[in-house]
């Protein structure tokens, strides 16, 4: 699969289309998907039709084309069946000059088209899209990404369960519908999709974080949790060039005493941890397998409003070792730059694809398909809301993915394509600009939306509630 990046260029017509013959008269197929044709223009389609070898080799009428605006359009309109989706995207087209489907042909046409198309355009577009005069992008001269992973649910289809298996822990019974796990890298300042992966529930999220390891690049700063902090992926991710700033368990490291400390292999680590036990007598043991990595640990105070405190310790290990260019304050208020995935995860499984709402391919390559729609989508979107963010000298975390989808469902039902003005107008208003310095809250890991209304079957507490904070960080000396 190609890994090069694309950079959509303005329209110069209100919209191209493709155009069949039908009985001697001619029938127009819209090729636009609203506002984010300026970002997805159908040169660019074409480009990924050729590459994937699905150009249509007769006249139809639903060319591969007007398919993959389609199939785009699913994601847009979610909550819509083939036949609403269609008539969203022709809505602003005279009617006696549109092709008008019926559901099953939609269907066949999604299943022709098939995954490989959505995932090279999906390809053509991610990377990073923040620019060194973009705020939050980057740190000291390096670029803010991190790593995480997510679940999205499928439809209950024989196909999928085979496939992506259901969810299921030793307490519990298995889940309803079989999942799809989703390990993406972002960038923090712009929350744009640098790459993702994606495959069956089973497979954990370090495997999939190996497979985004080829698009890690030196000058790049990873943030990552603790459930990433093995030592073969540490050594992994610093041999990409990048710099790291994970966050790792207590009883992972062996401090020295200093600021430095070496993360092994369970092997080296055994043997490191005997010497020491034995009081340290005779050498040191040699040819040891290991990082040497600088340690910060600090304390995260937590302050409400009502004067209760919660306190935690934070332990994190990063390959600057250089206290003077790298300073540990400034590192232990940055790896909370993290959390910014969360809110890209947001904007994909919420803003975009809807609250709890599960994914309507039933077979394999259709939520392949379909889910590379989906990333394809938010990042355009994000490319939109960063070029217009940087074109009015402002944040991207203060425009908002919410109102910018809104604005692109109704530039597609109008058949809005040419002035990107409508979209840069409705995001730099004033009055839909997020605040300078948002609030500092919290709220806790718990369940949002009880199972059941009765209340006896209500767990105590489980109904968690944001809460405004004061936060506090005290760095702290080696053990």
């Amino acid at each position: 699969m190609s890994r090069s990046r694309f950079v959509g260029a303005p329209l110069s017509v209100q919209c191209d289309t493709a155009r069949v013959v039908r009985d001697r008269s001619w029938v127009w197929l819209p090729g636009h998907l609203g506002a984010l044709t300026r970002w997805i223009p159908p040169a660019l389609v074409d480009e990924v039709l050729e590459a994937a070898g699905r150009r249509e080799q007769r006249v139809r009428l639903l060319p591969a084309r007007v398919v993959v605006y389609f199939v785009l359009a699913m994601g847009l309109f979610t909550d819509c069946g083939y036949r609403r989706v269609w008539t969203a995207l022709t809505a602003g087209w005279p009617r006696t000059v549109v092709a008008d489907p019926s559901a099953a042909a939609l269907r066949q046409a999604r299943q022709r088209l098939g995954a490989k198309p959505l995932a090279l355009l999906f390809d053509r577009l991610r990377g990073p899209v923040g620019t060194a005069g973009t705020p939050g992008v980057f740190w000291r001269g390096l670029r803010l990404v991190a790593w995480d992973g997510t679940c999205l649910e499928v439809p209950d289809s024989a196909a999928n369960v085979a496939c992506f298996s259901r969810h299921a822990a030793r307490t519990t019974r298995p889940a309803g519908y079989p999942q799809v796990r989703l390990t993406a890298l972002v960038e923090c300042g712009t929350r744009a999709l640098v790459d993702a992966v994606f495959g069956p529930q089973q497979y954990t999220e370090l495997p999939q974080a190996r497979a985004l390891l080829a698009s890690l690049r030196p000058g790049m700063l990873l943030l990552a949790d603790r459930g990433y902090d093995g030592f073969e992926a540490l050594r992994e991710a610093c041999a990409t060039g990048a710099d790291v700033l994970w966050r790792v368990q207590a009883g992972r490291l062996l401090p020295d005493g200093t600021h430095l400390t070496l993360v092994t292999d369970r092997r080296s680590g055994d043997r490191l941890t005997r010497w020491m036990r034995h009081g340290r007598h005779g050498p040191m043991p040699a040819n040891l397998t290991a990082l040497t990595l600088r340690v910060i640990s600090y304390q995260v105070t937590v302050t409400a409003a009502d004067g209760t405190c919660r306190t935690s310790t934070v332990r994190l290990v990063t390959s600057l070792l250089d206290p003077r260019r790298h300073p540990a304050g400034e590192l232990a208020a940055l790896y909370h730059q993290r959390w910014e995935i969360e809110s890209a995860y947001y904007g994909l499984k919420v803003s975009l694809r809807g609250a709890d709402r599960v994914l309507r391919s039933r077979t394999v390559e259709g939520v392949e398909q379909e889910l590379f729609a989906l990333l394809a989508l938010y990042q355009a979107g994000r490319r939109a809301i960063t070029e217009i963010a940087t074109t009015a000298g402002l944040d991207p975390d203060r425009l908002s993915l919410t109102i910018a989808l809104h604005t692109v469902r109704l530039t597609v039902i109008n058949a809005h394509t040419g002035d990107p003005a409508l979209l840069h107008a409705v995001l730099v208003h004033p009055r839909n600009l997020a605040p300078l310095r948002r609030r500092s809250r919290t709220s806790p890991r718990c369940v949002k939306r009880t199972l059941s209304p009765y209340a006896y079957n209500k767990t105590k507490g489980s109904v968690g509630r944001k809460t405004t904070v004061t936060t506090s960080i005290a760095l702290t000396g080696p053990p």
